[in-house]
């Protein structure tokens, strides 16, 4: 009698220890996804941070006058250019420029965008050539409006040799906000691009991070640098990465994700 009373003990001990973890497994990951439901809106259409003794933007007055229309249409831009940046290294003058689409306004009167498009460009004597372009759009199954995140964007030589390292970053909401929206970190390095891709969800097994190999080969300076800035997204309630995240970059992952 004594063994079977022990026995039971010992499995009420078992249960309530095993719904103890998960309850308080749970209470994290709503608390997490609370943070997520309630973060503030993005600061649309924000000034990128950069170093502005290299980097400077342009007011709308010279955006004007370099990227006429004609000079647009020649770049294949057809959204409206709202941004441009200059900045300048010993090989060549840049300059960033970023465009948007209006999809229209919700009954929150919210301005709502459909696509965005970016372009790096290389200027010598205003004959311009490109060198990369950024380019993003909803699904309208599900998402409602996207943007550049430029408060998460950096233009700054991160690595101290002299030459910009761009990282532009953008994301996507939906009727949940930013819970199960999705985000681009884009990082350059000389010639060179890696995207790091993220869906956020709102179960935990449902988050995907998926990060170019060759991410790890730019210098530390510059993975930091994105680290500090996915840090900041969770802060903010902008993004939820999988379970110890950082560890996992360390070990030079290309996937984040809870199995």
């Amino acid at each position: 009698m004594n063994r079977i009373l022990l026995f039971i003990v010992f499995l009420t001990f078992l249960s309530c220890g095993k719904q103890s973890k998960e309850s308080k497994e749970n209470t994290k990951d709503q608390t997490t996804l609370s943070e997520v439901a309630t973060a503030l809106p993005i600061q649309k259409h924000a000034s990128i941070p950069m170093d502005t003794t290299l980097v400077r933007r342009l007011s709308n007055k010279e955006t004007s006058s370099i990227f006429t229309n004609n000079r647009q249409i020649q770049l294949g831009i057809s959204n409206t250019l709202y941004q441009a940046y200059t900045y300048k290294d010993d090989t060549n003058e840049y300059y960033l420029v970023l465009t948007d689409h209006q999809k229209g306004i919700n009954e929150n009167k919210d301005t709502l965008y459909d696509n965005v498009y970016a372009l790096n460009l290389t200027n010598k004597n205003y004959r311009f050539k490109k060198r990369s372009s950024i380019k993003g759009e909803i699904d309208k199954e599900w998402e409602t409006s996207i943007g550049f995140w430029n408060q998460y964007s950096q233009l700054s030589d991160l690595d101290g040799d002299g030459h910009i390292d761009p990282i532009i970053v953008y994301g996507t909401t939906t009727e949940n906000m930013y819970v199960d929206g999705r985000l681009r970190i884009i990082a350059y390095y000389k010639k060179k691009r890696v995207t790091i891709k993220h869906q956020n969800s709102e179960i935990s097994d449902g988050r995907l991070t998926k990060i170019n190999k060759n991410f790890y080969t730019f210098p530390l300076e510059i993975q930091e640098a994105v680290k500090e800035k996915m840090r900041l997204m969770i802060k903010n309630g902008h993004a939820v990465f999988a379970d110890d995240w950082e560890k996992s970059m360390k070990n030079r992952a290309t996937r984040l994700e809870n199995l």
